[in-house]
């Protein structure tokens, strides 16, 4: 009898699967372990109240407070020049730099004080003249009284029969006679007033005249209005120069000036600040107070901006600039920097000259109980926190002032205390639990920027 070779093959299959199914079913289960979230490491700086000295810094170059052009108030030909009226050269206040020659000026002067010599003697003669003319006056006015009685005397007598017509004629005619020479003593003492005033004047312009070419004889000395350093010197002995012609030009050596750029939320800020009062909180601008008096609180540091230079300088907030720069927007903040060649030394210590790139560092008094953070910590107005289940939470801020890297939170705006991420954990969400890890470098450039100002 023959089995087919399915029927052969299939009973060991069977066995084989039902063997599996029982060692399975008997197998114990295989251990299991809870999932444990992971936590993400995230470092943090704790938001500290801390003293702060605000400040900003910019860039600009030096140039003279004060400049002045050497120019000729008269034509002359140059006979004298200082030794130290050349480029570079320091000259004192009142040195005299240039002398015009003064020849011709001085003999201006003398013609006019003949002239008024003159004119003072003719005055004199003209008040002797009518002195004498006021006393013929008085010889005539005499006269005329005695021919008008004699005329009287006359006419009786010729009513009388007693003389003839022909001599009351000849004395009526003495009297027209000397009444004439009368009246003209009396025209020419009422001319005299007249007369003396027209010599008055003469004597004046001659005066005057002289006062003009005394002022042509001090303008041929040209002195320096204020100590200076000699800027630009153009002129050599002999030359003749005219009225008007530019000679040289003196830098101011009194004071120097430094026009220096400034982002206007930057200045808005720091401001604000200033109008608080060294020591006190911050956020409140007097009421009434004007740029000028944030200026006055306003400290400054002039720097060379060149990288391992320390030379420094105090300076004061002069102005502000007349416009806003049209390029970058800014405002142009003028610093003035006193005797800024003073305390120079050869090779360690430059002087503040003229066309030196510098930095300027603007500070405000220091204030207490600000919360400075990196700028990086804040993303739209929020910064990420550790709370206190090491989980990670948003928190809206208000910054009240930021310069560099370093942000001031507004009073109030974030706890004391509280944990704040500058690092960038991955995933952002919130709630993610993290392993934070305190940042010792950002807490010291924070603790840098608490006294030192922002960078």
């Amino acid at each position: 009898m023959s089995f087919p070779r399915g029927a052969l093959i299939a009973p060991p299959i069977l066995l084989g699967v039902a063997l599996l199914w029982f060692a399975d079913a008997n197998r114990p289960p295989p251990d299991t372990a809870a999932l444990e979230e992971r936590r993400t490491p995230a470092a943090f700086v704790v938001a500290t109240p801390r003293r702060f000295t605000p400040s900003v810094s910019g860039f600009g170059a030096v140039a003279p407070a004060r400049v002045w052009s050497a120019v000729a108030q008269v034509s002359g030909r140059v006979a004298e020049i200082h030794p130290d009226f050349v480029r570079g050269g320091f000259v004192p206040e009142g040195q005299v730099l240039i002398r015009i020659s003064a020849e011709d000026y001085e003999l201006a002067v003398a013609r006019a004080e003949a002239d008024i010599r003159s004119a003072e003697a003719r005055i004199e003669e003209m008040e002797i003249s009518a002195q004498t003319t006021q006393a013929s006056l008085a010889i005539e006015q005499e006269a005329l009284a005695l021919a008008e009685r004699d005329l009287a005397r006359v006419s009786d007598l010729e009513r009388r029969g007693a003389v003839s017509s022909a001599t009351v004629e000849d004395q009526e005619r003495d009297v027209l006679a000397q009444r004439a020479k009368v009246a003209s003593l009396q025209s020419t003492l009422q001319m005299a007033p007249a007369q003396l005033e027209a010599l008055e004047q003469a004597a004046e312009v001659s005066r005057a005249a002289k006062r003009t070419a005394e002022l042509d004889l001090e303008r041929t000395e040209i002195a320096a209005p204020f100590p200076a350093r000699v800027a630009a010197a153009d002129v050599e002995v002999s030359q003749f120069v005219g009225v008007g012609a530019v000679m040289g030009a003196l830098d101011g050596a009194e004071a120097a000036e430094i026009d220096v750029q400034m982002a206007p939320r930057l200045m808005a800020a720091l401001g604000r600040f200033a109008m608080t009062g060294g020591g006190g909180g911050f956020g409140g601008v007097g009421a009434g107070a004007t740029f000028a008096d944030a200026g006055a609180a306003l400290t400054a540091r002039v720097g060379l901006g060149v990288e391992g230079a320390d030379a420094a300088w105090p300076a004061q907030v002069a102005r502000i600039s007349d416009a806003v720069d049209p390029e970058t927007r800014s405002i142009g903040v003028i610093v003035r920097v006193a005797d800024p060649y003073a305390g120079a030394v050869p090779g360690e210590r430059p002087p503040l000259i003229k066309g030196m790139f510098v930095r300027v560092t603007l500070s405000a008094p220091p204030v207490d109980g600000a919360i400075l953070l990196p700028r990086s910590a804040i993303r739209d107005g929020r910064v990420r926190i550790a709370d206190a289940q090491d989980r990670l939470a948003y928190v809206e801020v208000e910054t009240f002032f930021s310069a560099g890297g370093i942000v001031v939170l507004a009073e109030g705006a974030l706890q004391e205390g509280a944990r704040v991420i500058v690092s960038d954990p991955s995933p952002a969400i919130e709630g993610l639990l993290l392993a934070p890890e305190p940042d010792p470098q950002a807490e010291a450039r924070l603790d840098a920027a608490a006294t030192e100002g922002a960078p």
